[in-house]
C-alpha cells in the first residue's frame, strides 16, 4: 500500500497531478480544492494517497491531508458510492463541511457533487450519520494551531444549528470568527451579528 507521494509536481491536470517520485511519475487523482493548493510544475509537494485496485484498473487517489483520505474511504463505504462520487463529494464539500453536511442532515449539499442524486445523497447521510462526531467538523488541528478553542467552537456550532441555522453555515461562520479567548457565548453573539450583516 502507498500511504503517501513525496516529491515534485511534474503535471497538473484538470482532476489529477503527476508527482515525480525518484524518476518515477504517479498519477495521483485528486479533489479540486487539493489540487488548486499545489505548487506549480517543478514544485515539491506531499500528497497523502489511496491506492484502489480492482480486476482491470490500480489507481491512485491523493489528498492534502489523511483526513481526505478518511472520508474518501468513509464515502466508498456507502453502497452505490465508487471512486468517482466520492471525488466528486469531496471536490465540492472538504472534510468538515462533508462531517457538518452528514450530521446536520444537509442532502441538498452533497447533491452538488457531480453525478450525485438526492436519493444517494440520503443513503450517505444515512450510514455515515452515526459514524461521525461534530467535533470531526470543525476542523481541530487548525484551530489549535491559531490559538483557537475547540471545544467552544463546537459547542457554538451545535446551538447555531439549534438556532435553525443549516450545519454548512453555522461551521462556516464560527470557523472565520477569531475566537481565541472567546467563551461560547460571545462567540455565538459573534456569529449571529455576522449573520444578520450577511458578513
Amino acid at each position: 500500500m502507498i500511504s503517501y507521494l513525496n516529491g515534485r509536481v511534474a503535471a497538473i491536470g484538470e482532476n489529477y497531478v503527476v508527482m515525480d517520485v525518484n524518476g518515477i511519475g504517479f498519477r495521483v487523482f485528486m479533489p479540486s480544492g487539493d489540487l488548486a493548493r499545489l505548487p506549480g510544475p517543478g514544485g515539491e509537494a506531499k500528497v497523502f494517497t489511496y491506492f484502489y485496485v480492482r480486476e482491470d484498473a490500480m489507481e491512485l487517489y491523493g489528498f492534502g491531508s489523511e483526513s481526505g483520505i478518511e472520508y474518501f474511504t468513509r464515502l466508498l463505504s456507502v453502497t452505490g458510492v465508487g471512486c468517482k462520487a466520492a471525488l466528486a463529494i469531496l471536490s465540492v464539500l472538504p472534510p468538515a463541511e462533508l462531517a457538518m453536511a452528514i450530521i446536520g442532515g444537509d442532502h441538498k449539499a452533497i447533491t452538488r457533487a457531480q453525478g450525485v442524486g438526492a436519493k444517494l445523497a440520503q443513503r450517505i447521510i444515512l450510514e455515515l450519520k452515526g459514524k461521525i462526531d461534530t467535533k470531526d467538523a470543525v476542523g481541530a488541528p487548525q484551530k489549535e494551531e491559531a490559538g483557537y478553542a475547540p471545544s467552544a467552537d463546537v459547542s457554538a456550532i451545535n446551538a447555531l444549528i439549534a438556532l435553525g441555522c443549516s450545519p454548512s453555515e453555522a461551521q462556516k461562520t464560527v470557523m472565520q470568527i477569531p475566537a481565541a479567548g472567546m467563551s461560547t457565548e460571545e462567540i455565538i453573539k459573534e456569529a449571529l451579528r455576522r449573520m444578520s450583516n450577511g458578513i
